[in-house]
C-alpha cells in the first residue's frame, strides 16, 4: 500500500447507479461485478465513469451482518438503473482524503490508515457519505492483485 496525498476537498455530489448490499464490508464484490456486467452491456464504459464504494454505517458498532453499503458506477449518461439497481447520489461537501495505490486485499488496512490520520488531526466526523472512489487501475481490472489508485473519503464539519 502506498499513500499519494491526504488533504482536505470540497467534494461534488456524484450521480450514481448503484446495487445496494448489507452484510459484511468485504461482500461487495459480487454488486460491483454486476455493476460492471451491466456496463458493458449498456456499453458505458467508453464514457470512462468512475466506481465507487459508499459505507453507510461504522463496522465498530453494528454487526458485520447488519453492515448497509452501495457499490456505485457514476451515472455519466442518464440511464435508467437495471433491475435491482437504484439511482444514488453520493453526498457532496467537505471531505478528508487520502489517495491510496492497494490491491483489493490492502482495503481494510487504507481504511484504518485514513481514519487514524483523521483523528490524529483532531477532525470532526460528519453524517454524510463516506466512500472510496476508484480513480483508474493500473493492470488487469479482473486481477485481484492489480494495483488501484483510489480516494478514501471522510466527511469532516
Amino acid at each position: 500500500m502506498k499513500i499519494n496525498s491526504t488533504e482536505i476537498k470540497n467534494l461534488e455530489p456524484i450521480k450514481t447507479i448503484a446495487i445496494s448490499h448489507v452484510g459484511d464490508y468485504s461482500g461487495i464484490g459480487p454488486a460491483f461485478e454486476k455493476l460492471c456486467v451491466w456496463a458493458g452491456e449498456n456499453n458505458l464504459w467508453p464514457a470512462a465513469p468512475k466506481m465507487a464504494g459508499v459505507y453507510h454505517d461504522d463496522p465498530m458498532h453494528i454487526p458485520a451482518e447488519s453492515l448497509r453499503s452501495e457499490a456505485c458506477l457514476e451515472d455519466l449518461a442518464g440511464i435508467e438503473p437495471g433491475e435491482g439497481m437504484k439511482q444514488y447520489t453520493i453526498s457532496g461537501g467537505k471531505y478528508f482524503v487520502m489517495q491510496v495505490e492497494i490491491n483489493m486485499s490492502e482495503c481494510g488496512e487504507a481504511w484504518c490508515k485514513v481514519y487514524s490520520a483523521f483523528n490524529e488531526k483532531g477532525y470532526e466526523y460528519d453524517m454524510r457519505d463516506q466512500y472510496d472512489l476508484y480513480l483508474s487501475c493500473t493492470g488487469d481490472m479482473e486481477d485481484p492483485d492489480a494495483p488501484w489508485v483510489v480516494d478514501l473519503c471522510i466527511p469532516m464539519k
